[in-house]
């Protein structure tokens, strides 16, 4: 299973603490005694080696529905924030969505599918391989915001804070609160398998509270019951 860099969530240089969705995937498939392997990659190479059947699938993905030609979804493998991180609040004045931000520009990582709508709704993008990259953007005046998923650019923030005794606390805007899944390639031998065993093991570590326990490793609250989407038909 192919992942790329997203911490805390996908970790490529710490063995020990690999993300907790790496270690609820492998849990996962545990149950169902299949081992996986979970390589790092930048995003686009990932998600071209698993969707022409080189890998098994993605670690995690958002829902796209153009990928589903390609791809089989899991249920809900967690949630993720997505949002506008700014210099300051004045900046995100009067914005309550994305398309009230046709005025700014807009930081984005490249490939992501938040990329493709911003892109959709006319935005004045700036587009960057990394999270960290975005935030040199936005410190340097190049950008008047960024959009991105919440906790990796809190994961950068505070490790930029701590390597350069800095103390940047930027505003932030929430504006999306989804669910986000595993895909399993549908080129690969087996998928619905792959894809039937690890819906039964992501519902037998809610059941028993290592779905819980993951999460609190990495300071990370469970959703509540209501939250989580309901399971895919099988």
């Amino acid at each position: 299973m192919m992942c790329n860099p997203f911490p805390p969530s996908k970790i490529a240089d710490r063995p020990v603490m690999p993300g907790y969705d790496v270690e609820i995937l492998r849990a996962a498939f545990a149950v169902s005694h299949i081992a996986v392997n979970t390589p790092f990659y930048p995003w686009k190479r990932a998600y071209l080696l698993a969707e022409r059947g080189d890998a098994d699938g993605l670690c995690s993905c958002s829902y796209v529905p153009e990928r589903e030609t390609a791809f089989l979804y899991s249920n809900e493998l967690g949630r993720e924030h997505i949002g506008l991180f700014a210099i300051n609040e004045a900046a995100l004045d009067g914005v309550k969505d994305l398309t009230d931000a046709k005025q700014l520009t807009i930081g984005v990582i490249s490939g992501y599918a938040l990329e493709s709508r911003a892109r959709g709704l006319g935005l004045d993008i700036i587009s960057a391989n990394s999270e960290r990259a975005l935030l040199g953007l936005l410190l340097s005046r190049r950008l008047d915001a960024i959009y991105n998923f919440k906790a990796p650019m809190d994961d950068v923030i505070r490790t930029y804070n701590q390597e350069y005794a800095q103390n940047v606390n930027l505003a932030y805007h929430d504006l999306i609160n989804s669910p986000y899944y595993s895909c399993i390639s549908r080129k690969t031998d087996n998928a619905g398998f792959l894809v039937e065993r690890l819906n039964h093991g992501i519902s037998v570590l809610r059941k028993n509270g290592v779905y819980d326990d993951i999460l609190e490793k990495y300071g990370i609250s469970a959703p509540g019951k209501d939250d989580i989407e309901p399971e895919r038909s099988k």
